[in-house]
């Protein structure tokens, strides 16, 4: 699971809208918690500590979610970051 999806589920299991959710985090609109949840923008560690608060989720798995995913996303640019420097290896300038 994502940490985006983990975060959506947690306010779900809270019975929040992203609207209730959002005014909660102190944000006047739901577009920052939609793309959070989205995936489209990586969560402040602020924010993410205030939804262990509103969500009531213990810290501790908030920041194995939180940690999960940026090894999962520092394997992948690490991965990233090696196959593209093969690709420069194979067509020299």
């Amino acid at each position: 699971m994502s940490l985006s999806d983990f975060i959506r589920k947690k306010r779900l299991g809270a019975f929040l809208t992203q609207q209730d959710a959002a005014k909660l985090l102190g944000y006047n609109r739901p577009q920052f918690l939609s793309n959070l949840e989205r995936g489209n923008r990586k969560p402040p560690i602020e924010v993410l500590k205030k939804m262990c608060e509103i969500y009531s989720i213990p810290e501790e798995e908030m920041k194995a979610e939180y940690v999960r995913q940026a090894t999962a996303d520092a394997i992948y640019n690490a991965h990233q970051k090696w196959n593209n420097n093969e690709e420069t290896d194979k067509n020299p300038k």
